[in-house]
């Protein structure tokens, strides 16, 4: 019999019902909050659809990795590797909820091109601005958007 989807789809299975559910969530905000959410996670879905397909033992998830995945094998990454990439964005994310959009993106982006990237400091320093000056512009200044200070800077009120 053949195995729909191997045991490690199981974490893209999870995220696929984690983003369903946020997109239901989503639902309830008012239409101008939820444009930009509802769009990150229906596009989300639509790729782990995509990810889990192209992982089953059929026609079709063969088909979807001879024509979309360059790599012809996927590499298998240990799980403490995968452990510290996850943690990584859950650093970010808690990073964005505690001190705000305009402080974690710089920090983000410094520790990671640092310590991850192996990149020098000044490269680093310059990643970082580089990243929040692009996020100040697109956001604040052409799409006019009050971008979250975080709980530790009034986020809260």
């Amino acid at each position: 019999m053949k195995k729909f989807l191997p045991s490690d789809s199981l974490f893209a299975a999870g995220l696929l019902v984690f983003t369903l559910g946020y997109l239901a969530l989503d639902l309830t905000y008012k239409p101008a909050l939820r444009t930009v959410p509802g769009l990150v996670a229906s596009i989300m879905a639509i790729f782990l659809v995509l990810d889990l397909a192209s992982r089953s033992d059929t026609a079709w998830g063969r088909a979807l990795r001879q024509r979309l995945n360059a790599v012809p094998d996927r590499p298998d990454y240990p799980a403490l590797r995968q452990i510290e990439s996850v943690g990584w964005v859950a650093g970010f994310a808690a990073a964005l909820v505690l001190i705000g959009i305009l402080a974690a993106v710089p920090l983000f982006v410094f520790a990671f091109l640092r310590w991850r990237g192996k990149l020098g400091i000044p490269a680093s320093m310059l990643g970082g601005a580089g990243a929040t000056l692009f996020v100040w512009l697109l956001f604040a200044l052409m799409l006019r958007l009050t971008l979250y200070p975080g709980l530790i800077f009034g986020g809260a009120s």
